[in-house]
């Protein structure tokens, strides 16, 4: 027969997809040979679509990259490096010449750069924020909302929140730079993180609120552009990919803090989790310079 494991998340009380499609009906898992085996046939059924469902939506995102993209024929080459060679006002527009001005750090400097270690710092604040809003979301409001199926609505009218929060997020700070956005959105998330304990008396108050959180948790999409405003475009992915480590150490400290949660109770914990949120805007305001206020010239 088969199983699964039941390491997997699928217990009673879990994530939306788990309750409300893997685990409809939240059934338990049995000891077999000392280890916790999911073997109902509903779950193990759902488990086989969700990986085939999975396996072809990754299909259909990778095809086109396939049939669309191309390498540049010999004519549109050519084609580019006239316009770049040429001084018309129909080059300037079609392909405007790369900007000298601004900030172009090796990898090596970038180390020398404090900007980046406040950076790091902001965005293993943001994963706090944000694994409290995805994880946490059933578990604080439980006993005053006893009603498991609205939670379920909650948890995913915040998974929709936080996709328009990163584009939204996005075009912000394409038009007003790093620091204002960061600011602003932290500034937001960061008091609203602890309201969570006394919004949820009232569960459209209470949805309304995981909703503003997680759409400001969106602002997870900007850590690329910040990486390029603050520290240029050379190395691009490696700077993303340094910036980026800083979600793994913030989800380690969100689950050494979430053991102390039962000692100190649920406003302390989100009390702990919504301060540094609000340093963390500080930190933005003081330490992200505006672009208008960076002259930087290009370092090779």
């Amino acid at each position: 027969s088969s199983g699964i494991n039941a390491e997997w998340p699928l217990r009673p009380g879990g994530s939306v997809l788990c309750t409300s499609v893997i685990n409809p009906h939240n059934a338990k898992p049995e000891d077999i040979d000392g280890v916790s085996i999911f073997t109902d046939e509903t779950v193990v059924g759902n488990i086989r679509n969700i990986w085939l469902a999975w396996a072809g939506a990754t299909f259909i995102m990778f095809l086109p990259g396939i049939f669309i993209l191309r390498p540049p024929t010999t004519d549109e080459v050519c084609k580019q490096a006239d316009l770049l060679a040429g001084d018309s006002m129909e080059s300037v527009e079609l392909l405007p010449r790369p900007k000298i001005q601004g900030p172009n750090f090796s990898i090596k400097q970038l180390f020398s750069q404090p900007r980046f270690y406040v950076l790091y710092l902001i965005i293993m604040i943001l994963s706090l924020v944000l694994l409290t809003s995805t994880e946490l979301y059933k578990f604080i409001a439980i006993d005053t909302i006893k009603d498991d199926a609205f939670l379920n609505i909650v948890g995913a009218a915040g998974s929709i929140a936080n996709a328009f929060g990163r584009i939204t997020w996005g075009l912000i700070l394409d038009k007003i730079g790093t620091r204002t956005t960061y600011t602003l959105a932290f500034m937001i998330q960061g008091p609203l993180t602890i309201s969570l304990h006394y919004s949820k008396v009232l569960r459209w108050g209470y949805l309304a609120n995981l909703c503003i959180v997680s759409f400001c948790a969106g602002i997870f999409t900007c850590i690329a552009p910040a990486c390029i405003e603050l520290f240029g475009s050379r190395d691009i992915s490696l700077k993303y990919a340094l910036t980026l480590s800083a979600e793994s150490f913030g989800c380690v400290m969100f689950f050494l803090l979430q053991l102390g949660e039962p000692m100190f109770g649920e406003l302390i914990f989100l009390v702990v989790m919504g301060v540094p949120s609000i340093i963390a805007s500080l930190l933005a305001l003081f330490c992200f310079r505006s672009p208008k206020e960076m002259s930087y010239e290009v370092m090779n």
